[in-house]
């Protein structure tokens, strides 16, 4: 039994008070016998009472004992105390039916020396005490019986114990001897209780101490004298005070039963309960809904029927996996990451997500993830519950279809088209690029539906609707507004106006091309050809009906023209369209017909010297005169003139060093060409300069090709190739234009280049802008830091020349120093400057 520091306490006075009222009540019966020795009180029932009385108590202390034992309480010492009280109680018995004489006196000092043995035996090993002390009780009680049974039959020949009414040796040592042994066993009581503070060894060692000073007071009484009537009351009184105690103990040990049992029963009602929840849990868990729990590492540790329905997984399968074995490896970059971050900072994450089956399947579901805490806030598991939404989706798709697409063709409807185009008004609003609206109507459509019928009718539109998504990019919009009307929207296609309506007007060329071609519709041929009108806008100016009605108004220009044609709406762009047009058709028969010319601008030296000349075309048309190149190089770069243009530039250069090559004094002169995008993007490219190098037989170090950072960007590591390749031939490499571009820096180390070339817009101000004067130093210092040679374009003024001199360039190429001339006029030009220097 465990009790407080409190109760303990409270005990120890019991006990003590217990004791000292003994003490008082012996030393009260040898005054009281002192003053009248010859009172005497010769009561043998009373006697009998008061010994039956302790015996008994004795007997319920030791019964008592070990049922306590068998539940773990009790004293540290519950057999040896027991059979001792028991040992002692039942020789008392016998004592107490004994008349007075030697036996009646033999008895009691038999019980006191007997039970005073038993009690001292705690001193004994604990692998002694232990080994049988279950029987121990047993055994005295047999003792007990056996030590009285032979008293009474030998009764003449036990030693005398009265000699006139006084006790004798043999009754006094008995006593004593028994009194020193319970002391003795009061010692070890009070070593345990040190360790064990069971209460219940403070019980019995004061049980001892009273014993012990009863047997101890034995010897200084006689029958039926006050001190002998004072040791019995004390004994009885140690004896009721051990079963008040024992009974107190008993009690607490079944009040605490009751509270295990109380607990118990609640702990089992609980368990029930919990059985309970887990039954409906089972029940829940196997619900048309994937369940899938995961361990906190994310590794499965079940799943549901409705799981393995869905994934083609068994749970064999998947158990101690990672869910990333489900992944159909579609999501975008990082959607993981993000998914993992809100699960762990709310707890929750639900959203739609792509997934695979065991058979490869892609399949979109819903899916919920649940993070399970412990009471610490710690997460011990994740619950994901999931359903294959493949059906809801179709559904959606068709809802949506049916209401934004167009059921023949497949197209967007108007509806679409108009939510479209309005969010690319606000987009265009937002990036300043231009858009394009293309109105499209088929030519004699109702005459096919009227002659082939309703069926043929609709394969062609079928057929025009795929050639139109063929002729535009992914991004644009191409949708059928009803009938043979279709709309096509073009989104971001130039910042700058010119520029968008340049490329509107080709797109549209393009797609009048791609119509305008025969159909085959089943077993018929069928010809036809759209209207298109052609509306620009920029920005949210004008209205998504305003658009649509321009686009209208247009391709109604267009069909009045005679059909199969392109119309812009705003008269002037379409004055410029058609001028391009022109302007096209007449670049195409400027080649064939000798129309080009190369100028020559001369190239000099930091000591004014010819180094060469950089090569220039020029296009005279008979009707318009000289066209700028920037007006006629952006129409060839955007059609496949520019190859054949690039290539005559490219042999005319060669021709020119190779009757250079002659003369003493342009045999040293370089000559620099430029090179397009498309032309260095050509597989032969570097066999077609080097089969001109051979057949001119020109020295390739003579020729300089220009590349612009355009081409070099273009594709960095097929540019390398080419480059190097160029140089094993022994062409001179220029960059042009540096420093216009926002990636040269980071590939110039990579390049093979020999020289690099100031643009002009950084020449025209270094005298006047500092950032202007700052670039161009830098650039220089770039070039020499690479051992490169440098060259700056567009000098003008003295001023700009000295500035260029002064910061270390080496060549110079310019107005001031000699405009693009034709052939005659630069070799002129050349004599008048060897003859100056």
């Amino acid at each position: 039994m465990s009790t407080s520091r409190s109760e303990t306490l409270r005990l120890r006075m019991l006990m003590a008070a217990v004791f000292a009222l003994g003490l008082l009540i012996q030393v009260f019966s040898m005054v009281l016998d002192g003053y009248g020795s010859h009172l005497v009180m010769q009561n043998l029932a009373f006697h009998g009472a008061i010994e039956m009385a302790g015996a008994v108590i004795a007997a319920m202390v030791a019964y008592l004992l070990l049922r306590l034992n068998t539940i773990g309480k009790g004293s540290s010492f519950n057999y040896p105390i027991a059979a001792a009280l028991l040992a002692m109680g039942g020789l008392d018995s016998l004592h107490a039916l004994m008349s007075s004489g030697d036996l009646f006196v033999w008895l009691h000092s038999l019980a006191t020396g007997v039970g005073g043995l038993l009690f001292a035996l705690i001193w004994l090993p604990p692998h002694v005490l232990q080994a049988k002390q279950h029987h121990a009780p047993l055994g005295a009680i047999l003792l007990a019986i056996v030590l009285g049974a032979l008293s009474i039959l030998f009764s003449e020949q036990i030693p005398h114990m009265l000699e006139a009414g006084r006790f004798t040796t043999t009754a006094v040592t008995l006593n004593i001897g028994g009194g020193l042994l319970l002391l003795a066993a009061a010692a070890k009581l009070l070593q345990t209780y040190r360790v064990s503070a069971k209460p219940e060894d403070l019980l019995f060692l004061f049980q001892c101490i009273i014993l012990s000073v009863a047997a101890l007071t034995f010897a200084y009484s006689s029958v039926w004298d006050w001190p002998w009537w004072g040791w019995h009351v004390q004994r009885l009184a140690g004896y009721s005070l051990a079963l008040w105690l024992i009974v107190q103990t008993a009690k607490k040990i079944e009040l605490q039963t009751r509270m295990s049992n109380r607990r118990l029963q609640q702990q089992i009602e609980e368990r029930k309960r919990v059985e309970s929840q887990l039954r409906i849990a089972a029940i829940a868990f196997e619900t048309h809904e994937a369940i899938m729990i995961t361990d906190a590492n994310a590794d499965i540790i079940r799943v549901n029927h409705a799981f393995e329905v869905i994934t083609g997984y068994s749970a064999e399968e998947v158990l101690g996996k990672n869910p990333r074995i489900l992944s159909s490896g579609q999501e975008e970059a990082g959607f993981y990451a993000q998914m993992w971050k809100h699960l762990l900072e709310n707890g929750s994450w639900s959203g739609e997500i792509l997934d695979k089956r065991k058979n490869g399947q892609i399949y979109p579901k819903w899916l919920t993830i649940t993070a399970v805490k412990n009471r610490d806030g710690e997460t011990t598991e994740f619950v994901a519950i999931f359903s294959d939404i493949t059906r809801r989706k179709q559904a959606e798709e068709e809802i949506f279809s049916l209401a934004f697409y167009d059921a023949l063709t497949k197209l967007p409807n108007r509806r679409f088209l108009l939510e479209r185009l309005q969010q690319s008004l606000v987009a265009s609003s937002r990036n300043h690029h231009y858009g394009a609206l293309l109105f499209l109507d088929m030519d004699r459509f109702k005459i096919l539906n009227d002659t082939l019928g309703h069926d043929h009718g609709d394969l062609f539109l079928i057929e025009v609707a795929k050639r139109m998504q063929h002729s535009v990019r992914d991004m644009d919009t191409v949708a059928r507004i009803g009938g043979d009307e279709f709309v096509i929207l073009i989104e971001e296609i130039a910042p700058d106006s010119h520029d968008a309506l340049q490329k509107a007007a080709m797109i549209a060329e393009k797609i009048r091309l791609a119509l305008a071609r025969p159909y085959h519709l089943n077993d018929k041929e069928y010809r036809s050809s759209p209207s298109i009108g052609v509306c620009l806008y920029r920005g949210e100016q004008e209205s998504v009906d305003d658009l649509l009605k321009h686009a209208d108004m247009a391709m109604y220009q267009a069909k009045e023209s005679g059909r199969n044609a392109v119309r812009f709406f705003d008269p002037a762009m379409q004055l410029a369209v058609e001028n391009r047009a022109a302007l096209e058709a007449e670049l195409r028969h400027a080649l064939p017909n000798g129309q080009f010319q190369l100028y020559y601008q001369v190239q000099l030296d930091s000591q004014l010297r010819a180094l060469g000349a950089e090569a220039l075309i020029r296009w005279a048309q008979p009707q318009r005169g000289m066209v700028s190149p920037a007006q006629f190089i952006p129409i060839a770069e955007d059609s496949s003139l520019i190859l054949e243009i690039g290539n005559w530039v490219l042999e005319t250069a060669c021709k020119q060093l190779a009757a250079w090559s002659t003369r003493e004094l342009t045999r040293d002169l370089s000559l620099a060409i430029n090179v397009s995008a498309q032309q260095f993007k050509r597989q032969d490219f570097v066999q077609n300069v080097s089969a001109m190098v051979e057949r001119y037989q020109i020295s390739p170090s003579r020729l300089k090709l220009e590349l612009t950072e355009s081409v070099v960007l273009s594709d960095v590591s097929d540019v390398i190739g080419k480059m190097h390749a160029l140089k094993a031939v022994g062409i001179n490499l220029s960059l042009d234009d540096f420093g216009t571009g926002y990636s040269s820096l980071s590939y110039l180390k990579q390049l093979p280049l020999d020289q690099i070339k100031i643009d002009q817009s950084f020449v025209r101000d270094i005298t006047s802008n500092i950032d202007d004067a700052t670039m161009v130093q830098t650039i220089i210092s770039l070039a020499n830091h690479f051992n490169l040679n440098v060259i700056a374009e567009g000098v003008e003024t003295e001023e700009q020349l000295h500035f260029l001199k002064q910061n270390g360039c080496m060549a110079y190429q310019g107005y001031l120093l000699g405009r693009p001339m034709p052939i005659d006029e630069f070799e002129t030009s050349l004599q008048q400057l060897a003859a100056a220097n």
